[in-house]
């Protein structure tokens, strides 16, 4: 039996143990062992290596000539995310109101937190750009610790503000302050990296002053209870906030209204209509992938991944560029592989026979079309940083063609073909045998 909460404190502690274990349960449900084994721990190696890079190498010189406001631009990132927990909840109302002392310590450590997640992220974020602002633009490790504690103290007065205009207003007020609340703190932003170039410790100043605005508005998140019931809405949207992010990504989203026709690629064909029966096949594939959500938001990240891959290869080394490029163009179309047998196996498709021809050209026709568009960037982002313009464009061009040449042949390796109801039913009698 588990021990009765003594204290506010403890109470304010004990809320925030069991939100940091379910949202941790909840990641874990998304990232299993696979996703930790080919993505995550590789990734965090390669992190570290190109860290120790830049540290002991000299950076590369395009890279340095690009302004110094562009490495600080991540500085921004506290600033405009994060959210004032007051640890409330729905059944607290009653007990709340008659015991204000606790109410005002449940926020007190609200703030608490807020103010050490605000700065051990901009510690962090300061340590990942360390290399570059120290090494390539001059700054000292106390000069880079006086703009983080500016950053630091601009966090907490966005996230008091922020808190303030969701609680106290509503409707169009509610975004229109919002609106401005947000221009005034990415002024108050743009203020730091300006004093910062004037005199690098001028944000040491900043920061005091951003820490005396603080005070009136952390003294009304401890006062006010008028607001309670905002309080408690706003602790179930972050506390499921991640969850929703994560079903987001494996549910599709009903449409909000019907339509005769669909918005994307309405006719039979893209621009005009198909005569050939396999280029119909196909173009039904390609709308198809594009008009599901899960399958258009992973083709999009895929090609993202694949694009910062390119940029930080050719970075390191050029010739690295030209293995990496066909690799991502491999296992796109090893995907795209998959989806067409997902999709030719579905349930509408089935119910017809096809001719073998016309399913062989439309399973290439698919995968032409959707490999190409990012062969197509990934060789054209390589090319940028090692060729001129126009022969960059070439490059990209070449890019394209051989990333639907690949996808053609692992699509007619993999298999293009409709399993018929014989086959099927072999393979159930094998497996019963």
């Amino acid at each position: 039996m588990k021990r009765p909460v003594s204290g506010p404190w403890r109470l304010a502690q004990y809320r925030w143990r069991t939100n940091a274990e379910y949202q941790w349960k909840a990641l874990r449900s998304a990232l299993d062992w696979t996703v930790w084994l080919y993505i995550a721990i590789p990734a965090l190696l390669l992190g570290i290596k190109f860290y120790y890079d830049w540290w002991t190498l000299p950076l590369p010189a395009s890279w340095v000539a690009l302004p110094r406001e562009v490495w600080l631009l991540p500085f921004l990132l506290p600033v405009l995310t994060g959210t004032l927990h007051t640890w409330s909840e729905a059944g607290d109302v009653l007990f709340l109101r008659q015991k204000k002392a606790w109410w005002r310590r449940l926020a007190a450590f609200g703030v608490l937190m807020y103010t050490v997640r605000s700065i051990v992220m901009t510690g962090l974020i300061g340590v990942v750009a360390a290399p570059w602002l120290m090494k390539g633009y001059g700054l000292s490790a106390g000069e880079l610790a006086a703009f983080g504690a500016g950053i630091a103290s601009l966090t907490a007065v966005a996230a008091c503000v922020r808190n303030r205009v969701q609680t106290e207003w509503h409707g169009w007020r509610r975004w229109g302050l919002g609106l401005l609340a947000g221009a005034v703190v990415i002024a108050a932003y743009c203020g730091l990296v300006y004093i910062l170039s004037i005199h690098p410790l001028l944000p040491l100043g900043g920061a005091l002053l951003l820490c005396i605005l603080t005070v009136p508005f952390i003294r009304y998140r401890l006062h006010v209870t008028h607001a309670f019931e905002r309080d408690v809405e706003l602790e179930s949207q972050s506390r499921m906030r991640l969850t929703a992010l994560l079903l987001s990504q494996s549910m599709d989203k009903p449409a909000r209204r019907k339509r005769k026709r669909g918005l994307l690629f309405p006719r039979s064909g893209y621009f005009m209509k198909r005569k050939h029966g396999g280029q119909v096949i196909g173009s039904l594939a390609v709308k198809s992938l594009l008009r599901s959500r899960n399958h258009f938001m992973f083709y999009l990240r895929f090609a993202g991944v694949g694009l910062s891959a390119v940029v930080v290869s050719v970075i390191s080394s050029p010739t690295l560029y030209y293995l990496i490029v066909p690799v991502l163009c491999g296992v796109l179309s090893y995907w795209l592989s998959l989806y067409w047998r997902e999709f030719i196996e579905g349930d509408v498709p089935s119910m017809f026979s096809f001719r073998s021809s016309h399913l062989q050209q439309a399973a290439a026709h698919m995968v032409q079309v959707l490999a190409s568009v990012p062969g197509f960037l990934w060789a054209l982002a390589g090319g940028l940083f090692i060729a001129p313009p126009l022969v960059a464009v070439g490059m990209g061009l070449i890019g394209g063609l051989a990333a639907g040449a690949i996808g053609t042949i692992i699509v007619q390796m993999k298999g293009w073909k409709q399993k018929t109801k014989e086959e099927k039913e072999e393979k159930e009698n094998q497996f019963g045998a």
